[in-house]
C-alpha cells in the first residue's frame, strides 16, 4: 500500500507540474494572440469610401455623419478616420472629376464638406492632451489662389498629435510669410500644393524664403500637385518631399535644427 501510495503521490505531483506547465504555455499563447490582435487595426472597405463620397456629392450632411459613426462603431479608430479615410475620400472625389463623373463645382463643394468634417473630428482625434501644444512651432503654407485646404488641415492635426505647434498661413503673400518667419521661432516650414500649375510659384517662394532666412530652417513640400514634377527639381530647393508629417518632423532632429 505504501508503494502504491508513493506512486500515486508521484503521479499527482507530475500531473500538477504538467498542468502548471500547460497553463503557463496557454497563458503565453493567449498573451501573444492579444498582442497580435492589438497591433492589427480594423479598417474600412472600398464600398465605405463609395457610399461616403456619394453622400458628399448629394450634400447629405446627416448621412455623412452616420457613415463615419458606423465606421467608429465597427471599431475603426479615429486615427484612421482622420488621417486616412477622409483624405482618401478627397482624392476619390478628385479622381471622379478627372474622369468627368462630377463637375468642378461638385468637387469644390465636396472639399468644403470634407474640411468641415475634419474640423468636427479633429478635437476627438487629438483629445484634450493635444489641443494646446508647447512643442516646436511649424509654419504650414497654402500658396495664394490655392483653394484645397483639406491636406493642410489634416497635416496640422497630425502635427499637433505628434507634439508640434502648427501655424497655418492661407493665401499669404511672400512678404507676409517672411514677416511671419521673422516674428516666430519656426523649426520647420511646409508648403502644401494641390494644383501642379502652382509648382513654379512654390519653387520661387521657397527660394525667396531661403535667401531671407536668418537661421537655417528645413523646407518641405507635399500635396497632390507635386506628382507631375521631377523629384530632383524639387530637391534642388526643398529639404524633403513628403505627405507624411511625421517624416517631416524628423528633419528637426536629423538635421540638427532644434
Amino acid at each position: 500500500m505504501n508503494v502504491g501510495g508513493k506512486k500515486l503521490e508521484h503521479f499527482n505531483e507530475t500531473a500538477k507540474q504538467f498542468n502548471s506547465g500547460s497553463l503557463d504555455l496557454a497563458l503565453l499563447a493567449l498573451n501573444e494572440l492579444a498582442k497580435r490582435k492589438s497591433k492589427k487595426q480594423l479598417t474600412y472597405n472600398k464600398i465605405d469610401i463609395k457610399n461616403f463620397c456619394d453622400s458628399i456629392i448629394t450634400r447629405n450632411d446627416e448621412t455623412q455623419i452616420e457613415l463615419i459613426e458606423k465606421l467608429i462603431s465597427r471599431g475603426i479608430s479615429l486615427k484612421i478616420i482622420y488621417e486616412i479615410f477622409i483624405p482618401e475620400a478627397a482624392e476619390t472625389l478628385g479622381n471622379f472629376w478627372k474622369e468627368n463623373k462630377v463637375t468642378f463645382v461638385e468637387v469644390n463643394l465636396g472639399a468644403q464638406r470634407l474640411q468641415r468634417l475634419s474640423r468636427i473630428y479633429e478635437k476627438q482625434y487629438l483629445g484634450p492632451m493635444y489641443m494646446f501644444s508647447e512643442g516646436p512651432e511649424i509654419l504650414l503654407i497654402l500658396p495664394e489662389k490655392e483653394v484645397h485646404t483639406l491636406g493642410l488641415i489634416t497635416a496640422s492635426g497630425i502635427f499637433k498629435k505628434n507634439g508640434a505647434n502648427p501655424f497655418i498661413a492661407l493665401g499669404y503673400s511672400d512678404d507676409e510669410i517672411l514677416g511671419l518667419i521673422n516674428s516666430h521661432d519656426f523649426k520647420l516650414i511646409g508648403i502644401s500644393v494641390s494644383n501642379s500649375e502652382k509648382i513654379g510659384h512654390c519653387l520661387k517662394m521657397a527660394k525667396n524664403i531661403k535667401s531671407n532666412l536668418k537661421t537655417k530652417i528645413p523646407l518641405v513640400i507635399g500635396g497632390q500637385g507635386i506628382a507631375q514634377t521631377k523629384p530632383e527639381e524639387l530637391y534642388a530647393v526643398f529639404d524633403e518631399i513628403t505627405t507624411n508629417p511625421c517624416k517631416a518632423l524628423d528633419l528637426i532632429v536629423d538635421q540638427g535644427y532644434n
